[in-house]
């Protein structure tokens, strides 16, 4: 979100209308006060015209205020925002313009925001928020010469500069935004770059690009600096310096001074005990903890990321009797459940373990499966894994999760089990295309060639030009039949839908090159290997530059696909059939 305005939209738009007519009333008060005065006859006439002007006047902007609003809710704030910005720029009310910017941040239109931010700013030239807002879109924007000027302007207008910090912060994962922060920090005017906010934002950058030094130096001088507002990130920037530069006592040192000072504080208090455990100090930090004058929900959350942090430190006890302690309510159920289970299979609990993990739930859901499904084939308890998989997965997220645990049996040497859930997961689901297309490219896999065309052949009865179905039908009939003509429809017409589908072109290369057609088969293995150079398109392609004799070219591309892929069997197996000596220098090669 890029501004964050809160009320309901049903009292934004009631309060709006009503605010936007405070400045036609004030517009009005001259005359009406005039009203009230005893006026010589030839001055009636004149008010009385006066007052109709501006009763018109009012009318007229009503009216276009009502347009607007209507305009607003059947169309959009897109279409809206042009009328409600020229009610806006002739009544110079704060409110309304207010009003007008939560309708360009709806509109998701840079252009927009940042007129409507501007147009704040000529009227409240000391609103905080309009600078925070115009500085996003010129951060977004990659503009650091416009956020150094917007900076300069705020402080000829004494704005204070916090939104440029709480903004960083917001973004510390975008290297974008990071570059062009710190760019206007350097454009900025020398009475900008001493601003406290700005020196703390410097700070930030410091740690964050790995400058420890330079961050510890600028966060302990704002801190020892009465003059300055000082705030948890200063104290987090120092602790973080400190412990990077490996001083872990000064950093839980500077953190308990923190912590002091902002008591209620779970940011301070959670980086706090994680370094208490990580210098084997954890049964301070779980006494300091039971202390901590956190709300209900803060403390939920400290408990639950000191138990992670005891469990990464391989203390799975204590972890556990910290979570045993904790009421399992709200959102953190899920949460508490897992790392229990966690805890419980560290302590060789496993089978506890694995019925506390499948009460797992909700975004956890997922990986608390495929963990239960790990710790299964731990057991020797592979072949209860499907069953539990399709009791436990919701139907929207079931194709995805039958993937992973495909997968997973695959890399295990259990393909049969892999066969037999996505069978299953398609009986219980007949209508997920997902699942019977899985199926189909598993049974091709295992040779189960004419299930493979039976399920391709039922997706392509519900979707005639799904251009993937197509090929695969297509590609299936070109390497497991003889009915090279078919196969060759299939793959054109997926060809005519998807042209740029390396796996399409592949297909259709390597039906060329059945045909006998190399110079044409040779043309579009070259795309497809140009697209995508995957092993199985570097065993055909190079196959068809063998056959027309291109040897140096074929082994070239061989020797490219062999150091990614060395243990494709389509590839092996291609070389091994026309080059095998490629196959033993590759090996003398992998062994010195």
């Amino acid at each position: 979100m890029l501004f964050g305005f809160t009320p309901s939209s049903a009292q934004r738009s009631t309060a709006s209308y009503t605010r936007a007519k405070w400045w036609l009333v004030s517009f009005c008060l001259p005359f009406l006060f005039a009203c009230s005065q005893t006026r010589p006859p030839e001055s009636t006439v004149f008010q009385e015209t006066a007052n109709d002007q501006t009763q018109r006047h009012e009318e007229s902007q009503i009216s276009d205020l009502l347009k607007a609003e209507f305009t607003l809710q059947r169309e959009g704030p897109n279409k809206a925002y042009d009328n409600f910005y020229s009610i806006a720029q002739e009544s110079k009310d704060p409110t309304f313009i207010e009003r007008l910017v939560r309708i360009a941040v709806a509109s998701r239109n840079k252009v927009y925001i940042e007129q409507s931010a501007d147009l704040w700013r000529s009227v409240e030239p000391t609103s905080e928020q309009a600078y925070s807002l115009a500085m996003q879109v010129y951060a977004q924007g990659e503009r650091p010469n416009d956020i150094a000027k917007l900076l300069d302007t705020a402080m000829l207008n004494h704005v204070p500069l916090r939104f440029f910090p709480l903004y960083l912060e917001d973004n510390v994962r975008d290297s974008q935004v990071m570059d062009t922060l710190e760019s206007a920090i350097k454009m900025a005017s020398p009475l900008t770059q001493k601003n406290q906010f700005i020196r703390l934002s410097q700070a930030h950058l410091w740690l964050l690009s790995g400058q420890y030094e330079q961050a510890r130096q600028q966060a302990n001088a704002l801190i020892e600096d009465p003059s300055t507002e000082k705030s948890e990130a200063l104290y987090l920037i120092l602790a973080y310096s400190e412990k990077n530069q490996n001083q872990s006592d000064k950093a839980i040192s500077t953190l308990t001074t923190a912590n002091q000072i902002y008591p209620q504080s779970v940011n301070i208090l959670s980086p706090l005990l994680s370094l208490l455990v990580e210098n084997e100090q954890a049964q301070t930090a779980i006494k300091l903890l039971d202390n901590a004058s956190l709300s209900e929900d803060d403390k939920l959350q400290a408990c639950l990321n000191l138990a992670r942090t005891l469990l990464e430190y391989k203390q799975p006890e204590l972890a556990f009797n910290v979570l045993n302690g904790l009421p399992q309510q709200r959102g953190f159920r899920n949460q508490i459940h897992y790392l229990q289970a966690i805890a419980l299979d560290e302590l060789g609990r496993h089978n506890d373990a694995i019925e506390i993990m499948n009460k797992v739930h909700g975004t956890l859901q997922s990986s608390a499966t495929n963990q239960m499904a790990l710790w299964l084939y731990d057991q020797g308890r592979q072949k209860d894994i499907n069953d539990l998989v399709l009791t436990r997965t919701n139907r929207e997220y079931l194709p995805e999760q039958v993937t992973t645990i495909s997968q997973l049996h695959q890399e295990k040497g259990q393909p049969m089990l892999a066969y037999d859930l996505l069978t299953k997961a398609v009986d219980l689901f007949p209508e997920s295309d997902e699942l019977r297309y899985q199926k189909s490219l598993f049974a091709e896999h295992l040779g189960y060639w004419d299930i493979t065309l039976e399920e391709l052949n039922n997706l392509l009865e519900k979707h005639p030009d799904n251009a993937q179905y197509l090929n695969a039908l297509g590609y299936t009939l070109l390497t497991r039949t003889d009915q090279l003509d078919k196969a060759m429809i299939y793959i054109e017409r997926a060809y005519e839908l998807s042209g740029d589908d390396p796996a399409i072109i592949d297909s259709l290369g390597w039906g060329m090159f059945l045909k006998g057609e190399y110079e044409q088969s040779s043309y579009y293995l070259e795309k497809a290997w140009s697209i995508l150079q995957d092993a199985e398109i570097a065993a055909h392609y190079g196959e068809s530059l063998w056959r027309q004799r291109h040897y140096d070219q074929a082994l070239s591309i061989w020797e490219t696909a062999l150091q990614q892929s060395p243990n494709a069997t389509i590839l092996l197996d291609t070389i091994k059939r026309l080059s095998p000596s490629l196959l033993e220098n590759h090996q003398q090669d992998e062994n010195s």
